[in-house]
């Protein structure tokens, strides 16, 4: 399912790699803790002197969000992050091995999603690192089946909710999960996950977003 992928931003900085995909910064949090101070606005720059004209100042960068670790089950992490607009939960875990190992790629990273607010249960989507090849798909291979996932520049989609529905069956299953795609430049590449943890993860996604 393609839901607009605010995951495209995010810093995951419990994971094992440092990787980029949600408009978050996340920041482990113990249970109970107090809620992260709001970032300070940054100083306005001392105007120049003599000002010969009235200039108009750049925008200041947009504040950086904190999604909270909920919960570090095995190769698998979940997150929670809400606002008055409600919560979003998601499950997520990069690569434990990417080739060719000389690829030039941004992180990537592999979601369970849900958006309370916009009604969405179990979004599963892929980032890639790169934008994908035209017309392409990200081939996953988990619990001996295999499906075909719609590329959306360096993201992928499971083509409808029931594809969807049948992937995370197969990722029940443990084991390896297997995403291969080919890149605008040609690059083909093979990711392997590991779902130790998976099941427990997005049950546990489940619980935190009902």
């Amino acid at each position: 399912m393609k839901l607009r992928l605010l995951l495209s931003g995010l810093i995951i900085a419990p994971l094992p790699q440092a990787v980029s995909a949600q408009q978050f910064q996340t920041q482990q949090v113990p249970q109970q803790a107090a809620p992260p101070k709001p970032p300070t606005a940054p100083k306005p720059a001392k105007p120049a002197r003599p000002a010969p004209k009235k200039t108009t100042a750049a925008p200041a960068p947009a504040a950086t969000v904190k999604a909270r670790l909920l919960e570090k089950i095995k190769d698998w992490s979940v997150f929670v992050y809400e606002d008055a607009n409600g919560r979003v939960c998601f499950a997520a875990a990069p690569p434990s091995d990417m080739q060719p190992k000389t690829a030039k790629r941004t992180p990537a990273i592999f979601y369970v999603s849900t958006w309370q607010k916009d009604g969405v249960r179990n979004e599963v989507s892929v980032k890639l690192g790169y934008s994908m090849k035209a017309k392409s798909a990200a081939m996953v291979t988990a619990g001996g089946k295999q499906f075909a996932l719609t590329a959306e520049d360096d993201k992928a989609y499971p083509k409808d909710p029931a594809e969807e529905r049948k992937l995370l069956a197969a990722m029940a299953a443990g084991g390896v999960m297997i995403v291969k795609a080919t890149s605008t430049r040609g690059t083909a590449t093979t990711d392997q996950y590991s779902l130790d943890g998976a099941p427990a993860a997005v049950q546990k996604l489940q619980e935190a977003c009902p």
